[in-house]
């Protein structure tokens, strides 16, 4: 039997690690927010806007998929950076390795930013005694996107040219703002309610 993804974190190896376990945390809280959407979907209330109901759904599926994708690329990326690093390579190989294990984490942000678009959305619109499970969507998808965020600045001095560090340096920075503008943007609309 295969262990599952967190027996499998749980294990004293360093893969799955903090990225996998951010794009976890991530499809914890689309779960958790196709729930809510769901629920509300089938209100008499949104029966007439039942297409941009179902449209949200859509969108949560397919965050959901890409973060599920992004957990397992997280291993790899991991996997091919030491792979590179045993071998002592210092050319093209290494910086390949080197962003790819930027651009993991990068795009577990972008995700979770999305996502919190998506709960705030939902915020807007659901019954009042959801919020408080849109708040832990929130909650999760805030850790998500500070942990990768984490590792992506742990990989960041692997990268020998400074011109390049500096021009990841300004894509993670601005993934990590946009994220945090979501999560303080659906703060503000949960808490209204």
């Amino acid at each position: 039997m295969t262990p599952s993804f967190l027996e499998q974190l749980a294990q004293p190896r360093p893969d799955p690690g903090g990225g996998a376990a951010a794009a976890y945390g991530g499809m914890v809280a689309l779960a958790l927010l196709a729930k809510v959407l769901q629920l509300e979907a089938q209100r008499p209330a949104h029966q007439g806007n039942r297409q941009a109901w179902e449209e949200k759904l859509r969108q949560i599926k397919q965050l959901t998929a890409d973060l599920d994708r992004l957990r397992e690329e997280d291993v790899r990326a991991y996997a091919q950076m030491a792979q590179v690093r045993a071998s002592g390579s210092r050319g093209r190989e290494r910086q390949e390795a080197v962003a790819y294990a930027l651009e993991v984490p990068r795009e577990i942000m972008a995700r979770a930013g999305e996502a919190l678009a998506l709960a705030a959305w939902v915020g807007a619109r659901c019954r009042r005694h959801l919020v408080s499970d849109l708040q832990v969507a929130r909650e999760f998808l805030g850790a998500a996107l500070r942990g990768a965020d984490h590792i992506a600045w742990a990989n960041l001095p692997l990268v020998a040219e400074e011109s390049q560090r500096q021009a990841f340096s300004q894509k993670l920075s601005q993934a990590a703002q946009e994220g945090r503008q979501a999560f303080l943007d659906a703060g503000e609309i949960l808490a209204a309610r």
